[in-house]
């Protein structure tokens, strides 16, 4: 298994049609570039490096290397829904700002402590919320003419495939097209150490649903993290008759759970990367046993909420590009981000204002870059300087977009000075634009936080992102990528 670098590029070149946030004007007149993260934090002058990495057109990266429209999506508490918290929250918006399509899962822990009733049933003793018909009815409010789509939990650790099955029926009737699937359990290693038992129950509700809602998708299996062995186990019992639109998981790289604690750098490490590659790896290879694609329907940076002053702060931005790529270009179709929109966790991606509304946090900037990069076909880069500069590339007809993401702190590093061999592209206009911060916090920065000269407004609207010109010669380019930002930088003839 390759190890993973700890500073990556990721270069991209897209599908032909893919629909992106702003088209830059790569040959015309560009606005100022963005002061860098150094300038603008005032940090000590260091001393720049320099490295070249190469892109290699016409070979293609590990595993699947399409980075799909829809990529990032949000995964919310099913407890939300309980206490009726999209009736009173700005989301659609925020929705469409990441793109014209997504998926939102309504899953996680409370998936096993909220009770459905379509007949006003009093909730059993175990049930933390009851959720009814009526209380979907503002989520799909919320998806409707967005192209998003809601892939909604069942609860299989309080057995009853009866009830799942009437869920699913009201959901279809309730969300109609905007419902993707529903999942059958949330993180049932939890409570099925038998996988042939696990199996048996989630067959028994897939016999339900089928019955009471016909067509409606199914995902499973959603373990916790570094459940490898189940995820095949699952497949290989799937694999005669699949019922699954896709086989799922849940991915962290880091964990709080328990007392423990974790650092930005540990966040940004080699270890975490690897965690993720592992991960990525587990999922696609018993997706692939069934002929199905693989999603990872819950992630974030670091498991149990998050960790203050990490998933809360400028690092996770860096992180969640470089993640998503990372995911991407491994063969993973989604990755929704775990975080509750009524209450305000360390790793959400967005947080309510002491007002009620709702703001994007770091998270949100890194999910929205990727956005920025499009889609298109992964290409394979030689990166000799992978310590420094993270690497991935993808292909849309003639159009290449390379990214830039320097993990390393900007109190103690200087730029680095990137020259990109484009292998023969013979590009001849390109244009950058950047993720980075003007807080002297730097990587822990929680505020002053921008993505293309732009901060994503108290409404949700984020505006076209300013690029600026960069010189092309033959088929080399010159950057320079500030320690602690990332730059998104395309090409064209």
């Amino acid at each position: 298994m390759p190890r993973a670098p700890r500073l990556r590029v990721a270069a991209v070149a897209l599908a032909a049609g893919a629909t992106l946030l702003a088209s830059p004007t790569i040959a015309g007149a560009a606005a100022p570039a963005p002061a860098s993260v150094a300038e603008s934090a005032g940090t000590a002058s260091t001393s720049a490096t320099s490295t070249t990495i190469t892109v290699q057109p016409g070979t293609v990266g590990s595993g699947s290397t399409q980075l799909p429209s829809g990529f990032v999506g949000l995964s919310v508490p099913p407890i939300e829904l309980t206490t009726n918290s999209f009736a009173g929250l700005a989301l659609r918006p925020y929705l469409k700002t990441l793109g014209p399509t997504g998926v939102i899962r309504v899953g996680g822990n409370s998936e096993d402590t909220t009770f459905w009733t379509s007949t006003g049933e009093t909730p059993p003793s175990w049930s933390a919320g009851t959720v009814t018909p009526a209380l979907l009815e503002p989520l799909a409010a919320i998806v409707k003419h967005t192209g998003w789509k809601i892939i909604l939990g069942l609860n299989l650790k309080e057995y009853d495939p009866a009830r799942a099955a009437d869920e699913a029926k009201y959901a279809k009737a309730i969300f109609g097209s905007s419902l993707l699937a529903v999942e059958i359990g949330n993180e049932p290693t939890f409570y099925y150490s038998s996988t042939s038992a696990y199996f048996t129950a989630f067959e028994a509700y897939v016999s339900a649903i089928e019955q009471a809602a016909p067509g409606v998708g199914i995902t499973g299996p959603d373990p916790d993290h570094n459940h490898a062995a189940f995820l095949d186990a699952f497949a290989a019992n799937e694999a005669p008759h699949p019922d699954v639109l896709e086989v799922t998981d849940h991915v962290y790289p880091q964990s709080i759970c328990g007392g423990t604690t974790v650092t930005i750098p540990q966040l940004l490490s080699t270890a975490s990367e690897q965690n993720e590659l592992e991960s990525a790896q587990a999922v696609v290879g018993a997706a692939k046993q069934d002929g199905v694609p693989a999603a990872v329907t819950e992630t974030n940076s670091v498991v149990c909420a998050g960790e203050p002053g990490v998933s809360n702060v400028f690092a996770s931005s860096l992180w969640a590009l470089d993640y998503d790529l990372l995911l991407a270009q491994n063969g993973v179709v989604n990755a929704d981000y775990e975080g509750g929109i009524a209450g305000c966790d360390a790793y959400a991606p967005l947080c309510p204002a002491p007002d009620g509304v709702l703001a994007a946090q770091p998270v949100y900037y890194g999910m929205l870059a990727t956005r920025l990069v499009g889609t298109g076909t992964f290409l394979d880069v030689t990166n000799p300087d992978a310590a420094n500069v993270r690497a991935y590339a993808v292909q849309n007809g003639r159009t290449l977009t390379v990214v830039l993401d320097n993990f390393q702190d900007p109190s103690a590093n200087g730029p680095t000075d990137v020259t990109l061999d484009l292998g023969g592209g013979h590009y001849r206009h390109a244009a950058q634009t950047l993720l980075q911060t003007s807080s002297p916090d730097g990587l822990a920065a929680a505020t002053d936080i921008t993505l293309g000269g732009h901060a994503v407004s108290g409404t949700g609207q984020f505006p076209a992102p300013d690029y600026t010109p960069v010189p092309v010669h033959g088929d080399t380019a010159t950057v320079t990528v500030q320690a602690g930002s990332a730059t998104i930088l395309k090409f064209t003839d």
